[in-house]
């Protein structure tokens, strides 16, 4: 499983070190998030979306998992990413934005003009 850390800026240049202890409880797991992404992506932005497999984020204000948003197609199979959605391990709640639904609207339009669909 891959982990992300956010909310850690490393220096410019210099030693380096990361000192830390996290405790969480992760109620919602990796493949409910993935479900649950796959589903509103599908049903409510455009049925060519899915979702895969998820990491696993920790941020200052809680733990999420980051699904990745894919755009494919049956003919040509998966075109690429087009962003992502976290979700959170405590509630499974999406958090998303007007600009989250944007950038992953209008990559979805690049990566289809490219691909000639």
């Amino acid at each position: 499983m891959t982990i992300l850390l956010e909310t850690v800026t490393p220096p410019k240049s210099g030693v380096f070190q990361i000192d830390f202890s996290v405790a969480g409880e992760i109620v919602v797991s990796a493949d409910d998030a993935r479900r649950s992404v796959g589903v509103y992506v599908g049903t409510m932005l455009a049925d060519l979306l899915h979702a895969e497999a998820p990491i696993l984020v920790l941020k200052d204000h809680g733990i999420f998992w980051r699904v990745p948003v894919i755009l494919s197609t049956a003919s040509l199979g998966r075109v690429g990413a087009v962003g992502a959605i976290d979700v959170d391990t405590q509630t499974g709640e999406l958090l998303l934005d007007e600009r989250n639904l944007h950038e992953i609207d209008q990559n979805a339009e690049r990566l289809a003009a490219g691909a000639a669909l």
